[in-house]
């Protein structure tokens, strides 16, 4: 008999013990696109005259000016909003996977450079 009552109580006991405990979290702690913070692009937000003209002079003309290679003079907006639109500017600035790394044989630009560009270009490249 007290055999009996005794495993009843550590069964009723690991019943509610294993009532009460929290349930294992299951939430992901990897970010996704609703919790991934916003790119802050400004107020004003770039410019191609303002901003993008001067990163590209100080960065890119010296390879992509008139006659550049990779099929770009980055001196032209023109030119300059078809790499944009095309994920070619973004892309190599970043050094994406895929991309050729640029500007080539130099330090990659820094965060804010590379923030504004690709701003400049999800913002609709504004001239």
């Amino acid at each position: 008999m007290k055999k009996t009552i005794l495993t009843m109580a550590v069964i009723t006991t690991m019943f509610v013990a294993c009532k009460s405990s929290k349930p294992a979290d299951t939430t992901s702690t990897k970010p996704t696109e609703t919790t991934k913070p916003k790119m802050d692009c400004g107020n004003p937000e770039p410019t191609y005259a303002n901003d993008i003209k001067l990163i590209m002079a100080n960065n890119c003309l010296k390879c992509h000016g008139e006659g550049g290679k990779g099929g770009y003079n980055l001196g032209d907006v023109n030119d300059v909003k078809r790499a944009g639109a095309n994920g070619d500017l973004v892309g190599v600035v970043k050094w994406s996977p895929g991309y050729a790394k640029m500007p080539a044989r130099a330090a990659k630009l820094d965060d804010a450079t590379i923030a504004k560009i690709e701003c400049w270009v999800k913002g609709g490249m504004k001239i």
